[in-house]
């Protein structure tokens, strides 16, 4: 019950200042996970967790979602280089109200420019790469004014732009020059079946993805026949005709379906392609650019697949006028795309919010930034995906009248109830009964619950949950962590 209480007051979003402080204490530990890494950090309290002497709450706050560009950029400034380096982690989680922020390009240059005991300045730029934001730091990286990180970045050929690439190989540092023309030599080599690695893995994928491979080389993935390999090399732009061909005639579905995407396809393969038996590989390539609408229109789908969206990695998006143009396609998978893009003028996203297809709707209610509020209710309503909760943290999500949804036998629905401002407290009282645990915990820390209502819960098993209420007012707070033995913040 100790330990509950802890985090509850931890995660208490009305708990001013001073009940913050005391929670650093040892004596208060259970809840560092929950203090460092649930919460926003108010700047008072982040001075505090960067002052602390315990290196494991310095390094929670690098997994707190909550924190923003600036408030992250100040690791970068921490003496203990551990606590530092920490800041090009991403969060483990990115729970609803969330969403990546990248930080400065000055603070990555600035990063990327101090020294570190542990990691050379290319090593950092290793770990920024696999971050969210790794395309943003190459193009950093790429202008630094260091020669060794620009020649670092060289290495990132695929995530540099053709500007910024065209100037590494011209620039005045010989050491960054002899970096970009080791990288051209590189994949210029022309690669032989000797040159194959010994087992198969994350090199031998992205040598059959993009190396150029001998003729040999590629009689030898022919002959072994190896359907994974060959779904690989469908992705290399570098092959030959009579290659491509037996790529998209191959009888694995899943080869079929990856070279569907090439954009060296004849229109004789694309027909062929379109008529496909299998329909996995009619939907893959209906989406080629080769392709008019028409026909798009014309190609047999029974069940378009279920929409994947990942909201943290929307995946890169095309210039606007191509999502325009997507937006108005016949194919739902184009209109997806669309949907993803938050350039998209408001009147293009009005008409998109009435797609007859859930994964457009669902992705412009998440990602457009002026949703229509009716959108957002009628997505929760409809989906049932992991960013079901993060729709009702959109702007302009719909909370008056939601109590008319209390007695809906669907839990997630019912929770909308309690984001009515108006809801009754006899109301909020009831659902503390309710079967499901969600809505129960969601009740017990609602800021109308009954007064008598929360002390009662304060002994109960939804205590955590009661603490984080943010109706206790500070005395409570702190009468709290009396009992819990917490001793007083000392300044």
């Amino acid at each position: 019950m100790r330990e509950e209480i802890l985090c509850g007051v931890a995660a208490n979003h009305g708990a001013p200042v001073d009940v913050l402080l005391r929670l650093l204490a040892t004596e208060a530990q259970a809840c560092w996970d929950v203090l460092c890494t649930e919460r926003d950090l108010p700047e008072e309290l982040l001075d505090a967790v960067l002052a602390h002497p315990d290196r494991r709450v310095r390094k929670r706050i690098a997994d707190n979602p909550h924190l923003g560009p600036g408030q992250r950029a100040r690791l970068i400034d921490h003496p203990d280089p551990m606590t530092a380096v920490a800041v090009i982690r991403d969060p483990r989680q990115w729970p609803a109200g969330t969403s990546p922020r990248p930080l400065p390009d000055d603070v990555i240059r600035r990063l990327l420019g101090t020294p570190h005991p542990l990691l050379s300045p290319g090593e950092l730029l290793d770990e920024l790469t696999f971050t969210l934001f790794g395309r943003q730091a190459c193009e950093v990286a790429a202008t630094h004014p260091l020669p060794v990180i620009r020649a670092a970045a060289c290495g990132y050929r695929r995530a540099l732009s053709d500007e910024r690439w065209l100037a590494l190989q011209r620039d005045p540092d010989q050491q960054v020059r002899a970096a970009a023309a080791d990288v051209i030599a590189y994949h210029a080599q022309v690669m032989e079946p000797a040159d194959l690695p010994p087992y198969r893995g994350h090199y031998h994928w992205q040598l059959l993805q993009l190396g150029r491979l001998s003729r040999a080389l590629l009689d030898h993935l022919i002959a072994h026949g190896d359907e994974r390999d060959l779904q690989f090399l469908a992705y290399n732009p570098q092959l030959p005709p009579d290659v491509v061909e037996m790529l998209m005639s191959h009888p694995d579905t899943g080869v079929r379906c990856t070279s569907a995407d090439r954009d060296d396809l004849t229109a004789d393969q694309l027909k062929r392609l379109t008529v496909d038996d299998d329909e996995s590989v009619r939907i893959a390539v209906s989406t080629h650019p080769g392709l008019s609408e028409s026909q798009r229109a014309a190609i047999a789908v029974d069940r378009w697949p279920q929409d994947s969206f990942n909201r943290i990695k929307p995946g890169l998006v095309p210039e606007l006028t191509v999502s325009i143009a997507h937006a108005y396609s016949v194919n739902p998978l184009l209109r997806r795309r669309a949907a993803s893009d938050t350039r998209l003028p408001q009147a293009v996203a009005v008409r998109l919010a009435q797609d007859p297809d859930q994964g457009v709707r669902v992705r412009l209610a998440l990602r457009h930034p002026a949703p229509p509020p009716a959108l957002l209710l009628r997505s929760y309503l409809e989906y049932d995906g992991p960013d079901r909760l993060h729709l009702t943290t959109r702007p302009g999500f719909p909370v008056t009248g939601l109590a008319r949804f209390a007695r809906d036998p669907d839990p997630s629905v019912r929770l909308l109830a309690l984001l009515d401002p108006e809801v009754p407290p006899e109301l909020v009282d009831r659902f503390v009964s309710d079967p499901d645990s969600q809505v129960t915990a969601a009740a017990a820390a609602h800021p109308r619950l009954p007064a008598d209502r929360l002390r009662e819960l304060l002994g109960t098993g939804l205590a955590r949950h009661a603490a984080a209420n943010p109706a206790l007012d500070a005395a409570a707070l702190h009468e709290l962590l009396d009992g819990a033995g917490v001793p007083a913040a000392t300044r």
